[in-house]
This record gives structure tokens, sequence and C-alpha cells, in this order.
């Protein structure tokens, strides 16, 4: 991460199910605030490499991911595997609704209000530490029917190359858990499989487990009855949510091989009406050298994203590309004389919702302040006001105009970007173009 200097930088969102509103959301931390902290050994905080396709990305059961703990950075989401570029520091998802009328913000950001397993009755969780509750993980073409001999190089080419690099690890340690994920898949708790023979039930000498068609899957459970975690979040209390995550990709060339699909699925387990719930995709991106990475949003497409604010990146070159959280299927809601996609299902009398915000974080600035960490420092509030698409502190919105630009570069940098925007908005006269431009934290303001 760069130095304080830093002026704005963005969080990606896209939202999910069990929603009135879906936001999507950009932002940016204080670097103080990002942790460097180890992996633990224990099935609570387990963490699991995505790696099938062109991607090398970190998942943890507490809702964790897009981070690296094993990197004295941290930094995540590397692209394209094996460069040790990177794109995203962290990802996770947020919440907040009104439960009894009392607001509730939940999820996971810097810190990690979600624990491993199932909620098995109202109020009580199963045991985080059970080692059924870990990420699984599975891949088609490695299974109990090819034996270690017949998968031994592609395990080595394709798993211990790019894992190797952070912990020991080898090709028969990476297939004996891929086969150990095969058979004790679980299924039962929720995780998607092919059921090869019909009969309703995942048996792991037939069926197929992960993704239907998908090369990778990754699946795990939590919930936020941990009343530690979820105050240590934005300060809220426990909801009763159970989180179910799936995430897969396809071994491709092309987009589909720079992709990874996430699928989160939110279970109201608390017995009560939750109100007013927005849910939104949050992610601290570093496109190689975070000092000068812009984002955006296509409200067409449910799309944010982030990409380099200048010609040639520290790290990455002229070579830079860029990266986004984009909603294929938003949370339903009731439509007379609609459809909506929902659990592979096309079902009528619904609709799916698109985005409905962008947000930001800054970096320590006093007017666009960022959702306080912890405990008794308002976060939750302040978190609940940024899923509604307005400011942290004051609830108001930005300065309204034609357009509205952030800038998230360094302070040497300002004057190379709005000359750079200048020249890509330019006209010919007598056509006119507004733009309002904020850079923070620095409060310079300038109309091009």
């Amino acid at each position: 991460m760069i130095s304080t200097r830093r002026m704005l930088k963005s969080i990606l969102g896209v939202c999910v199910v069990l929603l009135v509103a879906v936001p999507l959301v950009f932002a940016a931390e204080a670097a103080p605030q990002k942790g460097n902290s180890l992996h633990k050994t224990t099935t609570n905080d387990f963490y699991t490499p995505f790696l099938i396709n062109n991607v090398f990305n970190y998942y943890g059961n507490n809702g964790d991911g897009s981070i690296n703990n094993y990197r004295s950075d941290a930094e995540g989401f590397e692209f394209p595997k094996g460069s040790g570029q990177n794109v995203i520091y962290e990802d996770g998802v947020v919440w907040g609704c009104f439960q009894g009328g009392k607001l509730k913000v939940g999820g996971s950001t810097y810190n990690h209000g979600l624990q491993a397993g199932p909620i098995i009755s109202t109020g009580t969780a199963a045991d985080p530490s059970a080692a059924g509750y870990r990420v699984y993980r599975v891949r088609p073409d490695i299974n109990p029917k090819r034996p270690f001999s017949d998968v031994q190089t592609l395990i080595n080419n394709t798993e211990v190359t790019f894992i190797g690099r952070y912990i020991s690890t080898s090709a028969q340690t990476i297939y004996n858990q891929y086969i150990k994920d095969w058979n004790e898949w679980p299924a039962a708790q929720g995780a998607p499989y092919t059921d090869v023979n019909g009969d309703g039930h995942y048996d792991p000498n037939v069926d197929i487990p992960g993704r239907p068609g998908a090369d990778q899957t990754l699946w795990y459970v939590a919930n936020d009855l941990d009343l530690a975690r979820v105050s240590g979040l934005y300060g809220s209390t426990p909801i009763g949510l159970e989180m179910q995550k799936t995430i897969w990709g396809y071994n491709q060339s092309g987009a589909l091989g720079s992709t990874i699909f996430v699928s989160t699925l939110l279970i109201n387990k608390s017995g009560t009406k939750l109100d007013s719930m927005f849910v939104s995709q949050w992610a601290d991106p570093d496109l190689g050298y975070a000092g000068d990475d812009f984002v955006g949003c296509d409200t067409t497409r449910s799309l944010g994203y982030v990409y380099n604010g200048l010609p040639v990146d520290k790290n990455y070159g002229v070579a830079v590309p860029a990266g986004g959280f984009e909603f294929f299927q938003g949370p339903r809601v009731v439509a007379a004389g609609d459809s909506a996609v929902w659990r592979g299902k096309r079902i009528y009398g619904w609709k799916n919702l698109p985005m409905s915000a962008f947000y930001f974080f800054t970096q320590g600035n006093a007017k666009y302040v960022d959702p306080t960490l912890g405990p008794g420092g308002g976060g939750d509030g302040q978190f609940y006001r940024l899923l509604n698409g307005r400011i942290a502190s004051t609830g108001g919105f930005l300065r309204s105009g034609v357009a509205t630009l952030l800038l998230g570069v360094d302070d040497l940098q300002v004057d190379s970007a709005i000359k750079l925007i200048r020249e890509t908005i330019a006209m010919d006269a007598p056509t006119e173009k507004r733009v309002s431009l904020f850079v923070v934290p620095v409060e310079r303001f300038e109309q091009v």
C-alpha cells in the first residue's frame, strides 16, 4: 500500500441476495488499518486459493477475499497469475439493515464479522473450529477415480508452482486434500453439485461436486453470531445471518480466463424480520501501484471498476489491466409480470435488482470520513449512509453536476490527471460539457 499522501482510494462493490435495495461500492482505507495478519491454522479463518485460470486469489471462511496473508504486503488478486502483480488488495460483502428498530451492519472489510460454520438453531451457531466448516475446494479433473500418478505432473504445474511461492507444499498433499474435499463435499449444507444419477443425494462415487460445468469451485458457510467479531467490524450486534459462499471459474482463454464468479447466499435465521436492508460487495483495489488508481461505475451494467489514471503504472508499466465487480444476478423482489433468475432457475412474479448506489472511502479526510472500525465509533451508522449512496459523516450527497469525478492520485500527479481528463472530454465549440471534479483530501476543486 502507498503512504498517507495518497488522496483517494477506491472500493468496488456488488450486491447479493436478501435485500430491499442494492448498492455498488468503491472505497479506500488508511494504511494503518490494513493488516498483515498471519494465516490461521484453525478451521476458523481458514484460507485457500482459487487458481484454475489466469487469476491467483485467496478466500477465507470468515468472509474475507482477495488478500494474501502469506505476502509481506498482503496484496491479493494476482493477475496475471504468477506475475506478482495485483489488482485487488482485499474484498468482502457488507450488509446493513434494521432489526427490531435497531440498526445492524455486518459482513467483512478490513475486519471480519463472520465465523465459520452454519447456524444450527435460532441464536446458536455450530462449532467454528470443526473441520467440516473449512473452505472446500474441488476441480473435476482431480477426483477419486484418478490415481495420484495420473495427475502428479498436472498438480505440480498448475498448483505447486503457484502455491509453493508462499507455503511449503507438495503435489501429494494437494491431491490428498482435493480427494478429501470431494468425498466430504457438504452438499447437505447447501454446496452445489451435479446430481449425475438424479436421486437427490450427493454420492461421491457418482456425482460431481462443485458448480455444474465449472473447472474449479470453492465453497464455505459462515455466520454472524460471534458478538466480538461483529462488534469488531463496525460496532453492531449480530443479526442471525448465515452466509453460503460459492466461488468458481473456468480454465479458458479470453474473458472467462480472467474472471472469478462469486455467489453469496444470505439466509435470515434470526426468526425476526429484517427491514430496509442493503447488501454490497466491498473491495479495496490496488491496481499495480495504488497511487494512480481511478474508479467509476456503469449503472447500465451494474458494474463498478478500477482503472489506471495515468498511461503508465509504476508496477504494470504500459500493459496495465482494469478490474471490476459486475452484478450478474441481484437480489429478487416481488414484481408482477416480470421474472428473475434465482439459484440457477428462472422464476416468475419476481425481478432481480440492479446496483442502486456507488460509494468510496478516503484516507483520513475530515469531510468524507470512512466508517470507523470497531465498537463505539459509530461505524455502523456511517456505513449504512454509504449503502444509501450518501456521505458517511453527514448523510448528505456529493455536490451535483452533469458529471462528478473523484480523483485518487498522489499530490504530484494531480495536474497530470486533470490534463488527461481535459483532453479526454474536449469537444468542439460551441458544444459545452460541464464536469465537477473533486480531489480529496486536499479539498482542491476545479471545473474542467
